[in-house]
């Protein structure tokens, strides 16, 4: 087992220099989070179909784009069988507060932004879905809990 010093990076027993890893952002609890959402499953989670969030995820304030091309590319969304395309004209993301029980999992697989992947989850109370196009988000839907509210607009 190697001593190893927190302060410079200095292992004893083998003696070289161990650089250190930089800490790692912790989502606190009531960070705003977003999950971007792959067009064919708006319509499932507006009617009830689709009740869990699960996969990559971001902070919302990571999430701030001039287009939706910009986010193409930023969030790297362009993987193997992706819906998404770097001429989408609108995206759509649902929101909401982090919650301890979420289990925030820091990666770095592509694009430019901090991802974190959670297992699994109920969509919360209280999570908004957003279109998301050149310059404007429009709120569309609140989730209540039971069933999502389309806001009309």
């Amino acid at each position: 087992m190697s001593r190893h010093n927190q302060q410079n990076g200095y292992c004893a027993d083998e003696g070289s220099l161990v650089i250190e890893p930089e800490p790692r952002p912790e989502i606190e609890p009531g960070t705003p989070m977003r999950k971007v959402v792959p067009p064919r499953l708006v319509g499932p989670y507006l009617t009830g179909q689709r009740d869990v969030l699960a996969g990559f995820v971001y902070r919302a304030a990571d999430l701030v784009f001039g287009d939706p091309a910009e986010a193409f590319d930023a969030l790297g969304l362009g993987f193997e069988g992706s819906e998404f395309t770097p001429g989408m004209s609108e995206f759509y993301a649902i929101s909401w507060p982090a919650r301890p029980v979420d289990g925030y999992e820091r990666r770095d697989l592509a694009g430019d932004v901090p991802e974190y992947f959670i297992d699994p989850i109920p969509v919360p109370v209280g999570a908004a879905m957003h279109r998301i196009d050149a310059g404007t988000e429009e709120l569309i839907a609140l989730y209540d809990g039971i069933a999502w509210e389309q806001t009309g607009a």
